[in-house]
């Protein structure tokens, strides 16, 4: 286990063309394991009331992100793919359908960088495009 420096930053588009930038930054912990790469943070850029666990697995073409806590979801990224997820809140859940366009992911041990461009629909409606980049660096 290594301690590593996350850096995300994108924009979220809406379907007026909206955008809306993002921009967060988190210490976690890197575990490489069976040739896969997971970081474990907490997050609290989503919801300043709560800290939402957060871990992200990189396996070679594929990334994914796993949220537990007061918003829960599990959604997965594959270029040209599409994949479906539940998004949960102490409110609702919403079903989301994701479409990646492009992904690209650069990964070392406990360093990389990963460029997302993704579409999503909830309940069935287009929300917007999104851009996410993840910047990852082991804290020396």
């Amino acid at each position: 286990m290594d301690i590593v420096k996350i850096c995300t930053s994108g924009y979220q588009k809406d379907p007026e063309g909206k955008c809306e930038k993002v921009a967060h930054l988190a210490e976690g912990k890197y575990y490489l394991r069976n040739g896969k790469h997971y970081i474990k943070y907490d997050d609290s850029s989503m919801d300043t009331d709560y800290i939402i666990g957060t871990t992200i697995k990189i396996d070679g073409s594929k990334f994914r992100i796993l949220r537990n806590g007061p918003i829960d979801t599990d959604m997965n990224f594959e270029a040209g793919k599409t994949t479906y997820a539940v998004y949960r809140t102490p409110y609702s859940s919403m079903k989301l359908e994701i479409y990646t366009r492009q992904l690209d992911i650069s990964m070392d041990y406990a360093s990389g960088n990963v460029e997302l461009y993704y579409d999503m629909r909830v309940d069935g409606t287009f929300v917007g495009e999104y851009e996410l980049r993840i910047e990852i660096s082991k804290v020396v």
